[in-house]
């Protein structure tokens, strides 16, 4: 054992040192949300930001590197807080070499790091290697000197990478493995060893050594390994299983860091946390506390990346974890929303390496505590619908799949907990229909493993072809040259016209997406060939252009490109609002608020920020104006690059989720007198006033705590503001109104009506209708109104009521004399009053009204209507309250009569209605009455 505890952080700090003084460059951690890599949700290992590294393709200034990574996997989700080792957040420590240094360092590092460093007992160390890497054995043996009873040699699912690939593919990069356990000693049985199950010994280390190129196994079934041409190095330990054996705890929510977080879960509940428990009722509280503990880690880390509470995807991933810990603190005793309380303890205890949690902390707390709010509102309700399901399961030892997806999908049960609940009934989930409706849903929500394999002729010359120089901020057309063209994913001489090609250019005029501009599009021109360009994206410094080649062949060499001028201006007009916009919503809204993501198009602009609340329709104008003012004064646009430290210091703002070097390109707006200042790489207006107009479209939530600005610049704020125009005259025309100039009035009126602005005029146009519809069939006058437009439109809405209720009292009455009528057809029935009648020419409505009349006439009366109104056919069912105790419910009535002739309803037990699609089946229906009764009152 060490001679003395290491901390948490000073054992990831000690690890990071330690390879840094072996020439590794000390790397940060990547974002949990990865870059450019649609293979993965989440960053789910160490070495996923050098995958092109790896494969020779990246273009970082160094052969090794060292790194302590944030990750997040929830394919064994089900398992965290049960197990000692499972986690959803955990940190990966790290280190790399790019065809640099091998096996022969790999391995001694490793050693040396843990016996010298971290002082652990070498006699409790364990190794195992590929059973045909003859190189690997001979280092740990004859160099390090671990003697042969302690090495055991395993096969490809054990110690190949990826596993059983030889056999089993992915064919690609790959290498043999070596991993070095700890014995615990938690036991003595002589035959334990490291492929057993006992959790006695547990992997600490593992060594990738990826040296081959995987191809399919030979016609014997052997594998297939071609040198790679180059060696490279993959090494990871996870940071939490490393603690445990230096702190001398056995789970790793025992650690440090981890019991800081539990103890603020304790704090809240008041339930205690015993780890020398392992069975019964202590046991069971020690799960939900620990997993409370991981879940809010990980949403602390996830929100801060950018990852935020949704319904697919990452966000999916997200929501699903803050529901989990939302139901285990239920279970813990906490009734109330308090998962955000315990984000300070995730800061207090990790906020030293990885500062960005302190500075979003209040961002994290906002969308936890919404989210769980959100969620404890459903509960209930959910909780009641599974109580139902069960109720519909009675004597079942099936539990059905679809009932357990939705319960899943739509209220956020997790399938455990159903699982559960529906075992103490003695039920078991249909596994095979969950798994198909699961199947439907879960390409949004699954973390895949990592793969390197896929590549691309682009991407295999990035090295060859480097980073491609952008020269289109002027959006000038540019003589350039193809000097890659893909077709299929190989590279091709040429491209005939129709095909869908990718291509790199020696210099580039299009702007690839990023920062949240859109792509360019445009025009790339050569002798006797012409390619649509419908989008440029960046892999690492390479512009990769896609495109449609309309005349061909199209092929490398010389061409003119030219962008898409118009739509350029279009995209800049927004992008540059876009910075007026953020600096409008902090003199509004206050220092608090950030960029959360954005979008830039042509048509339009989208701006995500942080907010707890709405936005009143008075800020918004607020907002709205600023950004005008400031177009109108007519403010310089300088462009320059300077030092990071500079631009801080200038008070610049970052854009989020965007990765900056040394060097950064700053936008200021009005140099003398800033009116904003921002890191931006993107295109730009060089005078405010070019901006022309800025029009507000909509501001709505997107997730807790995450509010969303649609608005439009330029051209598309012109058109708006002229459409707008026109409809505010005709607004005024229909409430004799002269004029309505002013937008805040049409924003008025569109909220007393609850209708968007745009459909004001048809809401006006549909209430009048229906005014004089009712005020004709009534035969009254109608009251007409004066005053402001506000009051005019008050006006329409009272009368239109007033209407409404003279219409339903005349109906009340002409329902209550009709029913009268119907008194002397009803008859006695297997102890039942029941009227059975077909009316003529009564709507739905008032077909309602007879039942609700007649069901206060008798005792023990059932009552089932039928009618054709306007070709509408509908049954109406009423039910006394003494025969619902009798299982006559009118829903269920009113349901099985309709099925049997292609019609569908429902409703309450008292009353219900159907609609039916064939009025000449009514009869058919109430013929069905008398033996369905008797059918009910039996069952």
């Amino acid at each position: 054992m060490p001679s003395r505890l290491f901390t948490t952080s000073e054992i990831r700090e000690s690890f990071l040192t330690y390879f840094a003084n072996k020439g590794c460059v000390r790397y940060p951690s990547a974002s949990l949300l990865p870059e450019n890599d649609p293979t993965t949700l989440f960053t789910v290992a160490g070495m996923s930001q050098f995958k092109d590294m790896f494969l020779g393709r990246g273009s970082h200034p160094f052969t090794r590197a060292t790194t302590s990574q944030k990750c997040l996997r929830t394919n064994d989700i089900l398992n965290v807080g049960r197990t000692a080792r499972h986690h959803t957040f955990f940190e990966m420590l790290g280190n790399f070499s790019f065809n640099d240094y091998f096996k022969t360092e790999a391995i001694h590092w490793a050693w040396e790091y843990l016996t010298q460093v971290l002082s652990l007992d070498p006699s409790r160390l364990s190794i195992s290697v590929h059973r045909i890497d003859d190189e690997a054995y001979r280092i740990w043996n004859q160099e390090i000197g671990i003697p042969p009873e302690r090495i055991f040699r395993l096969g490809d699912s054990d110690n190949f990478w990826p596993a059983d690939a030889p056999t089993q593919g992915p064919e690609g990069p790959g290498g043999f493995c070596s991993e070095i356990f700890w014995d615990f000693r938690t036991n003595d049985d002589p035959k334990d060893n490291l492929t057993s199950s006992t959790g006695r010994f547990v992997e600490i280390w593992n060594l990738v050594f990826p040296q081959f190129n995987v191809r399919k196994p030979n016609g014997d079934g052997s594998p297939n390994l071609e040198q790679l041409g180059r060696t490279n190095i993959d090494t990871g330990m996870g940071l939490e299983r490393i603690c445990c054996v230096v702190q001398g705890v056995y789970n790793n929510f025992d650690i440090d860091l981890l019991q800081s977080i539990v103890r603020e879960v304790v704090r809240i509940s008041g339930q205690p946390y015993d780890t020398t428990v392992k069975e019964g009722p202590q046991a069971a509280l020690n799960v939900l506390l620990r997993r409370v503990s991981d879940h809010v880690r990980a949403i602390t880390f996830c929100v801060t990346d950018g990852a935020l509470p949704g319904n697919t995807g990452r966000g999916y991933i997200v929501r699903r974890l803050i529901r989990r810990a939302t139901l285990d603190i239920d279970k813990l005793g906490v009734s109330e929303s308090r998962l955000h309380e315990i984000v300070g303890a995730v800061v207090a205890a990790m906020a030293d390496a990885y500062p960005d949690i302190a500075k979003r902390q209040d961002l994290v707390r906002e969308t936890l505590k919404a989210e769980e709010a959100a969620f404890r509102r459903t509960l209930r309700r959910g909780l009641e619908l599974l109580g139902r399901a069960l109720e519909r399961h009675a004597g079942a030892t099936v539990f059905s799949g679809d009932d357990a997806f939705e319960l899943v999908t739509t209220h956020g049960f997790p399938k455990e907990v159903i699982a559960e609940l529906v075992g103490e009934k003695g039920m078991t989930i249909d596994e095979a229909r969950y798994t198909v409706r699961w199947d439907e849903h879960t390409a949004i929500s699954n973390t895949k493993q990592i793969e390197v394999f896929t590549s691309s002729a682009l991407q295999e010359a990035k090295p060859r072809l480097g980073a491609t120089p952008f020269q289109g901020y002027d959006a000038q057309p540019l003589g350039t040259t193809i000097t890659l063209l893909e077709l299929g994913g190989r590279e091709v001489t040429e491209a005939p016209a129709g095909s869908q090609v990718r291509f790199a250019l020696g210099a580039t005029p299009f702007y690839a997406e990023s920062g949240g501009q859109v792509a360019d599009t445009g025009l790339v021109q050569g002798e006797g060939f012409r390619i649509r360009v419908t989008d440029c994206q960046k892999d690492e410094g390479l512009v990769i252009h896609s495109g449609l080649v309309e005349q061909g062949p199209a092929r490398p060499g010389a061409v003119t490109a030219t962008v898409d001028a118009e739509r350029r201006k279009d995209i800049t007009r927004h992008h540059s609002a876009t910075h007026l916009l953020h600096a409008a919503l902090g003199q509004t809204l206050g220092s608090h608020i950030e960029q959360q993501g954005s979008k830039v198009e042509s048509a339009s602009l989208r701006f995500d920020f942080n907010n707890p609340s709405g936005m009143t329709p008075a800020q918004i104008t607020q907002v709205e104006d600023w950004v005008n003012q400031r177009i109108h004064e007519g403010h310089l646009v300088e462009i320059k690059q300077m030092p990071i430290e500079e631009a801080r210091t200038l008070g610049a703002k970052a854009q989020f989720g965007e990765k900056y070097g040394t060097q950064v390109r700053v936008i200021t707006m009005g140099p003398e007198t800033p009116v904003s200042r921002e890191f931006c790489g993107g295109c730009h207006v060089q005078n405010t006033r070019e901006i022309r107009a800025f029009r507000i479209v909509k501001e709505e939530a997107t997730a807790a705590g995450i509010r969303r600005i649609t608005a439009v610049a330029g051209r598309a704020a012109m058109a708006l503001a002229s459409h707008e125009a026109d409809l505010a005259r005709e607004v005024a025309d229909l409430i004799g109104m002269q004029s309505m100039d002013d937008p805040r009035l049409m924003d008025a009126l569109a909220q007393t009506l609850k209708v968007p602005r745009k459909d004001l005029a048809a809401r006006i146009q549909q209430m009048q209708k229906e005014m004089f519809d009712l005020a004709g069939r009534l035969q009254v006058t109608l009251i007409t109104a004066s005053g402001s437009a506000v009051e005019r439109v008050d006006h329409l809405q009272a009368e239109l009521k007033r209407l409404r209720r003279l219409e339903e009292s005349k109906q009340a009455q002409s329902a209550a004399g009709s029913s009268e009528l119907l008194l002397d057809r009803i008859e006695e029935f297997n102890g039942i009053s029941l009227l059975i009648a077909q009316i003529e020419s009564a709507d739905a409505k008032g077909l309602g009204m007879m039942v609700e009349s007649l069901r206060s006439k008798r005792a023990s009366l059932l009552l089932v209507l039928a009618s054709d109104s306007g070709g509408r056919a509908t049954l109406a069912v009423g039910v006394t309250k003494d025969l619902i105790n009798r299982g006559l419910a009118a829903g269920e009535i009113v349901k099985q009569l309709a099925e049997s002739i292609g019609g569908r309803g429902g409703g309450r037990p008292e009353l219900a209605q159907a609609g039916v699609p064939d009025a000449s089946r009514l009869g058919e229906a109430l013929a069905g009455v008398k033996p369905l009764v008797l059918k009910l009152l039996r069952g």
